[in-house]
């Protein structure tokens, strides 16, 4: 029986409750200091799970508000000493232990510069929530699993709330069908555990989707690959098709997440290239006709995108931690990662 820390956290729906909770009047004043500020775009600074959490930020900030969403390289701050023009800048800073050195040193410089900034994490007590104008604390308790799960879970509803509050459309978010939704991906454990075993013998695999559900690609790459020490490539799906594609075989699975009405069909012409690479094809996806022509998929019963996207979020946290417990790898530690996970 799979009894890993990292299957208690992506299970803590408590979590994702306090979340909610504390937070429900801290994102609207925050949104409105935002406006008020009127910034003319956002810049968002993060590594690892929180940059991917980050990648549906960008997207969903920019749908929803109308505004552009930069992903930073601190590098530009730290390495080469930029005092770069962000004074009609929002400065998003997302990381979990609030200890990032390279992170930290982005706030600082766009304070100096006269940006807005403010910082999701789960320490308010870190040298990042310190850094900031204002902190969201996300209120997930206690993390013992080495890989990040429901601090990426909570990343995702924290963008998305201050996304409609800024546009004005925060009543069309329900936050208790975020919760259902959480629970339904939740339920379909025993539905992800044929697909891990099949995934477990590769060597090689890509990771695709499109739009925000991008951020889910990326970040089971990064689960697998940390927890089942394989490397596994993300892509979007237009970009896949412009020279990746040509790669696959039947030696490199591809995993799919088809769960946006938007951009389903993109990954359905997806899979239909890869019948001629004899690629084999694993999905997440709200779509029959998708699940159809794949040769294995996980079905969400979700039709609506945003809902759909989270349930897919979480099928594929228990995707890849199923994998490593069948496998017999990490998800509870990482050897070769110990202390070499801050920033630099």
């Amino acid at each position: 029986m799979n009894e890993t820390n990292m299957l208690k956290e992506i299970r803590e729906v408590t979590s994702l409750e306090n979340c909610i909770e504390k937070n429900k009047d801290v994102i609207p004043t925050i949104a409105k200091e935002i406006k008020e500020f009127n910034p003319k775009n956002f810049m968002i600074v993060a590594r690892g799970t929180s940059t991917h959490g980050g990648i549906f930020g960008k997207f969903f900030l920019e749908l929803h508000y109308k505004k552009p969403v930069e992903m930073a390289d601190p590098s530009i701050f730290t390495v080469y000493d930029s005092n770069m023009d962000l004074s009609n800048t929002c400065v998003i800073a997302i990381s979990q232990s609030g200890k990032g050195y390279d992170v930290s040193t982005v706030l600082k410089k766009a304070k100096e510069s006269g940006a807005y900034t403010f910082a999701i994490t789960n320490n308010p007590d870190s040298l990042i929530a310190e850094a900031t104008d204002r902190h969201i604390f996300n209120e997930i308790g206690e993390t013992n699993a080495g890989a990040a799960t429901k601090g990426y879970t909570t990343t995702l509803y924290i963008l998305t709330k201050l996304a409609l509050c800024l546009s004005g459309e925060e009543d069309s978010f329900d936050d208790n069908k975020y919760i259902e939704a959480v629970k339904k991906g939740l339920d379909l454990y025993e539905d992800v555990k044929p697909m891990a075993k099949e995934l477990i013998s590769m060597d090689m695999a890509y990771s695709i989707a499109r739009g925000y559900s991008y951020s889910i690609a990326k970040e089971f790459a990064l689960k697998v690959m940390e927890t089942c020490l394989v490397p596994v490539i993300p892509y979007k799906a237009s970009e896949f098709c412009h020279g990746p594609l040509a790669s696959t075989s039947e030696k490199h699975p591809v995993v799919l997440f088809a769960v946006d009405d938007k951009t389903n069909e993109d990954i359905k012409k997806v899979i239909t290239y890869l019948k001629d690479t004899k690629a084999k094809t694993y999905v997440v996806t709200n779509d029959k006709e998708i699940a159809d022509i794949s040769d294995m998929a996980i079905m969400i019963d979700e039709k609506e995108s945003i809902y759909a996207f989270y349930q897919a979020a979480i099928i594929m946290q228990l995707l890849s931690c199923e994998m490593a417990f069948t496998k017999g790898t990490y998800q509870d530690r990482v050897p070769v990662l110990k202390g070499r996970t801050n920033t630099f």
